[in-house]
């Protein structure tokens, strides 16, 4: 019964807790994480010109940005104004926390259907697997 129980509680707390996935491999240089950005207002993708502008009105961060196109489903997608034509960052000293944090995965954007790019070195891989957390 107490083990049971234990079993119980170590699969909770594992399933609440422990990271879903992880990312492996390094940067390939292609650029291509720094011409398909997209940005998000609360939980909803930005999808208008609009949208972009009061970004930028509510932080300066946004100026480094411009619009670069749009996805199949509509999503606008930026691109750094930091690239150069070999895919290098001008101001890689001085870029910005979102692209110091990429490739950050969270559950969020797994469930969303998001991937890496076919040209990035990194992956998005799943951290535990099912058999895993059956596991003592």
């Amino acid at each position: 019964m107490f083990k049971d129980l234990y079993l119980y509680i170590k699969f909770n707390f594992d399933k609440m807790f422990s990271s879903k996935y992880k990312i492996e491999g390094k940067c390939n240089r292609c650029g291509a994480c720094c011409k398909n950005i997209v940005f998000m207002i609360e939980d909803e993708y930005v999808k208008e010109e609009k949208q972009f502008l009061d970004l930028k009105k509510f932080d300066k961060k946004y100026n480094h940005f411009e619009i670069f196109g749009k996805n199949d489903k509509g999503v606008l997608l930026f691109k750094c104004k930091s690239l150069d034509e070999n895919n290098r960052c001008k101001d890689y000293i001085f870029r910005s926390l979102y692209c110091r944090m990429y490739p950050m995965v969270t559950s969020k954007i797994k469930l969303g259907g998001c991937e890496t790019f076919d040209t990035c070195g990194y992956k998005i891989v799943v951290n535990k697997s099912f058999q895993d957390y059956l596991k003592k």
